[in-house]
């Protein structure tokens, strides 16, 4: 009886394992390679003071954070090759993990740059204009001005000299004795001594008027110098920004050659520092103010490059204006009167400027040209009937997402722009607080950056189609996320510290997390990132 109930607990055990699958272990998902950027040797090309060619195109590719610029000992450099040579010697490459070597020779016009692989295979090459930076004239302007100046106090010399000199003679004359017995020599000598009196007097007025015109010489070749030196200082920085910025091009060109991806070095940023306006190089380099009419708010690119849009504030409120980078103006828009104007952005296309609007009721998105040559604004063809702020177009300008407190806190919507296909991107979970706003569309057109509150505000991104979200900052507080053309980087400000300490513009590669300060003075805020600019701008 036993051995028959263990045998079919035998039997059993065995028709179960056989109904069973076998237990095969789980295969690992595949993982993504890390991505590794190539490595590039950048050669010597001037002995420029400060920023040489070379440091500004290895900065630049390395900011890109698609290439990685490989330093080498002066030792090594210097066998690879000199400036001079006329060939690389690649033997020297074989020993680094050297992936390209960029030469930039100077030329009559700009530069000659090449791009060869480790085995001394030239891979690409092309001619640059850049702009030529006039040697520092101060000295010869100084030096000129100086002989002019000394030729004519030694002219002044000569002649006071030779006044000095008739004055001599004069008082040696007075000083001869003169026969007085009779009324004629008397009256001789009078005159006599009366028409020395007077050549005296009429050499002091000559000498006083020489003296006088030495001296206002002097403070004439003064102010001449500082007006020549001070344009001439003015031009070469101008030529020396200009030609910094197309050696960016040429940076954005070597990294489309090596990666098939365009750089970013040839943009600028627009941010807000206090109640200026301010532009300053993607690499942090040749700030500038911006004069507007009142304090600005919320810049914004048009596609072109050449203006921005911005809120323009003052006691009575705001209006929306444009700054114009070619003739250095400010214009506040016509159609928009002094209220509440905030945000504005250009369309696509760069005809017509969206902003939001408010007053006694909320606010929503109007539209005007951004020529200037509308009276009254218009509603936007996309208007909601519930408050609407901060909007952003997608790349093929067919859909807007924004910003409204609906249900409860801010949250972010998407639509078309014809007002149809309205739906909320950002999930809201009941009990749990969320706040999202100041949202940036990205280049590719699959992501939406935003700044989310959860405390602190963290920058964060939102797939378009699978609604996933991602935080990109935690440290301190992040806001204003604003996309880089490359769809890659991020324009943001970020504080460190407590609330109320000044804040800065940072660039953040939202591929790796790698963060690097743009801006180190001020309270930087707010910023916006241009197109790819032409080096003129």
């Amino acid at each position: 009886m036993i051995f028959r109930t263990l045998l079919a607990g035998i039997l059993a055990s065995f028709t179960l394992a056989q109904a069973m699958p076998a237990q095969v272990p789980a295969r690992p998902k595949p993982q993504r390679p890390i991505e590794v950027p190539p490595a590039v040797v950048v050669l010597q090309i001037d002995t420029t003071a400060g920023d040489s060619t070379r440091t500004i195109i290895q900065r630049d590719l390395d900011y890109g954070d698609r290439v990685q610029p490989l330093i080498l000992d002066s030792v090594t450099m210097a066998d690879i090759w000199k400036p001079g040579d006329r060939r690389i010697n690649f033997g020297p490459i074989a020993q680094t993990r050297a992936n390209f070597i960029v030469r930039g020779s100077p030329t009559a016009t700009g530069l000659h740059v090449e791009v060869y692989d480790p085995k001394g295979k030239l891979r690409q090459e092309a001619y640059f204009r850049l702009p030529k930076v006039p040697a520092n004239r101060q000295t010869a302007i100084k030096d000129s001005l100086n002989a002019v100046l000394e030729t004519r106090r030694k002219t002044t010399y000569a002649t006071l000299a030779a006044d000095s000199a008739t004055r001599d003679s004069l008082r040696r004359e007075a000083a001869k004795p003169a026969p007085l017995k009779h009324p004629g020599q008397r009256v001789a000598a009078k005159n006599s001594a009366a028409a020395r009196d007077s050549i005296s007097r009429e050499l002091d007025r000559k000498d006083a008027a020489l003296r006088a015109a030495a001296a206002r010489d002097t403070l004439r070749f003064d102010s001449v110098y500082t007006r020549i030196s001070l344009r001439d200082s003015a031009l070469r920085d101008s030529l020396g920004r200009e030609r910094r910025f197309y050696v960016h091009a040429v940076s954005d060109e070597v990294e489309r050659w090596i990666t098939g991806v365009r750089g970013i070095a040839a943009t600028k940023i627009a941010y807000i520092d206090g109640k200026q306006l301010k532009i300053v190089d993607s690499d942090g380099a040749n700030e500038r103010v911006l004069p507007t009419v009142g304090a600005a708010l919320s810049p914004s690119w048009h596609p072109s490059g050449r203006y921005l849009v911005y809120a323009d504030a003052d006691d009575r409120g705001t209006r929306i204006a444009q700054f114009d980078l070619k003739t250095m103006k400010p214009q506040l828009l016509p159609a928009s009167t002094r209220g509440l104007n905030i945000t504005p952005v250009y369309t696509k296309d760069g005809k017509s400027i969206v902003w939001a609007m408010g007053g006694d009721s909320p606010a929503e998105l109007m539209l005007a040209s951004a020529a200037g040559n509308d009276s009254l604004i218009k509603p936007f063809v996309g208007r909601t009937g519930f408050e609407t702020t901060s909007p952003s177009f997608s790349p093929d300008g067919k859909q807007i997402v924004f910003m409204s407190p609906v249900p409860l806190t801010p949250q972010l919507y998407t639509m078309n722009v014809d007002g149809t296909g309205l739906r909320r991107i950002t999930p809201v979970i009941p009990g749990k607080r969320s706040y999202r706003t100041g949202a940036d569309w990205s280049p590719a057109g699959d992501k939406i950056a935003f700044q989310q509150q959860n405390g602190d505000f963290q920058v964060w991104t939102i797939g378009v189609k699978d609604r996933v979200m991602t935080q990109l900052t935690n440290e301190g507080e992040n806001e204003d996320p604003a996309w880089a053309p490359d769809g890659r980087h991020l324009a943001i400000t970020r504080r460190l510290g407590a609330i109320g300490d000044p804040r800065s513009i940072w660039i953040l590669d939202e591929r790796t997390g790698r963060l690097r300060q743009l801006t180190f003075a001020g309270d930087g805020r707010l910023s916006d990132w241009s197109p790819p600019l032409r080096p003129s701008l």
